[in-house]
C-alpha cells in the first residue's frame, strides 16, 4: 500500500503541471465574433486536443487506477462549458442554447453545478451503437464525470481522480453516463476507496447528486430525467467496465476523420500526438489557435437571471408544476409580512 501511495503521489504531481490552457475570445460573450475558447497545450508548448491527446490514465500510475479528468464546469458555477466535438483541437467553449450562451439554473439549495463537472479524455459515447447495459445509444460526447471533492476546480484543469461509481442517466432516449469520482489526492488522504466509504463519511451526498441530475432541467420547462437501474448509483466495477467500453469506441473513432450523421452532427478527431490518419502538424494546430480573436481578460456582463434561484416543491414538477421563480416567492413573503403587520 505504501508503494502504491508513492506512485499515486507521483501521478498527481506530474499531471498538475503537464498541461496549460490558452484562452481566446471573451468569456461569457454573446457575440460569435468573440466566442470564448479554451485550448490546451503541453509542457513543451504544443497545442493538444483535451479529448484526444490527454491520456485517459495518468502516465505515472503504472497500476492504471488513476484517471485524468478534464474539468469543464467548476462546482457551484453556472456557465455550461464543454469540450467542443466539432472544432479542430476541441477547445472548451460555452454551450449555446436558443442563440445565447447557456447557464445552469440555481436549483435551491444548489448554486449552479453540484460537482466539478467534466469528461474523461479518450472516451466516446458512440451515438451509432447501443451499449450492453441499457440497450441505448450513446449521447455523442466523451463520458461525463462528476467530481465530488471538497474544492472547486477551474475550467481546463486536468485532474487525477479515483473512480467510485456511476449513474446511468437516460436523456432523450440516449444513455448519458455520469461517473462519480473524487480527486485522487483527497481520496487517499480521507481513505475513500468505495461508495460505502463515501456514504459513511458524507451521508446524503450521493442522494443529493442523483436528485440534482434528475431535476436540473425542469426550470427550463423540460421533464425530469430518468435513470437506468432505478436510479441506483452502481459501483466501481461497472464504472470501469463502461469507461473501458467508451475507451475502445474512441480507439476506433480516432482513426476516422469524417464521422458525422443525421441528428448527431460531426466529430473532429484532429490531434497532434496520436499518430493516426487524423493527426495534424504542430504548425497547423498552433495556426488554428492564432486565428482566433485575442483573449480579452474583461469578462462580458452576465445575464441578470444567472443569480436567481428556482425552487422545487415536489416530484409533481414532471407534470409541469412544482417550480416557481423568486419573483413569486417575493410576493408571498411580502404578503405574509403585511398580514402580520396589520
Amino acid at each position: 500500500m505504501k508503494m502504491y501511495s508513492f506512485f499515486l503521489c507521483l501521478a498527481i504531481s506530474s499531471c498538475s503541471c503537464q498541461y496549460q490552457t490558452v484562452a481566446r475570445g471573451k468569456k461569457y460573450s454573446e457575440a460569435s465574433s468573440s466566442e470564448y475558447k479554451l485550448y490546451f497545450q503541453d509542457d513543451q508548448g504544443n497545442i493538444v486536443s483535451p479529448w484526444h491527446d490527454v491520456p485517459l490514465f495518468t502516465q505515472t500510475d503504472r497500476f492504471n487506477q488513476t484517471y485524468n479528468m478534464i474539468v469543464e464546469i467548476p462546482r457551484f458555477s453556472q456557465a455550461k462549458f464543454e469540450i467542443h466535438r466539432e472544432h479542430l483541437m476541441n477547445p472548451i467553449v460555452q454551450d449555446i442554447e436558443d442563440a445565447h450562451p447557456r447557464y445552469l439554473p440555481n436549483l435551491f439549495p444548489w448554486h449552479g453545478q453540484v460537482c466539478n463537472y467534466g469528461a474523461f479524455p479518450q472516451t466516446w459515447e458512440n451515438p451509432f451503437h447501443e451499449d450492453e447495459w441499457t440497450g441505448l445509444k450513446g449521447d455523442k460526447d466523451p463520458i461525463d464525470v462528476c467530481e465530488i471533492g471538497s474544492k472547486p476546480e477551474p475550467t481546463g484543469t486536468v485532474l487525477p481522480v479515483k473512480i467510485l461509481g456511476i449513474l446511468a442517466l437516460i436523456d432523450g432516449g440516449e444513455t448519458d453516463w455520469k461517473v462519480i469520482v473524487m480527486n485522487s489526492k483527497e481520496a487517499a488522504e480521507k481513505n475513500i476507496n468505495t461508495l460505502n466509504d463515501l456514504r459513511e463519511k458524507y451521508p446524503g451526498l450521493l442522494e443529493s447528486v442523483r436528485k440534482f441530475f434528475r431535476v436540473y432541467k425542469v426550470p427550463s420547462g423540460k421533464p425530469e430525467n430518468k435513470f437506468a437501474y432505478i436510479g441506483e448509483v452502481k459501483d466501481k466495477a461497472l464504472a470501469e467496465a463502461v469507461i473501458s467500453f467508451t475507451h475502445e469506441a474512441w480507439k476506433v473513432m480516432i482513426n476516422n476523420c469524417s464521422i458525422s450523421g443525421e441528428d448527431v452532427g460531426s466529430f473532429n478527431t484532429g490531434n497532434t500526438q496520436q499518430g493516426s490518419a487524423c493527426t495534424v502538424g504542430r504548425e497547423e494546430a498552433r495556426g488554428e489557435v492564432d486565428r482566433q480573436p485575442l483573449y480579452d481578460p474583461v469578462e462580458a456582463k452576465l445575464p441578470d437571471t444567472v443569480n436567481e434561484w428556482s425552487f422545487l416543491q415536489s416530484s409533481a414538477s414532471r407534470r409541469g408544476a412544482g417550480f416557481f421563480q423568486p419573483f413569486y416567492l417575493a410576493i408571498l413573503v411580502v404578503t405574509v409580512l403585511l398580514a402580520n403587520y396589520k
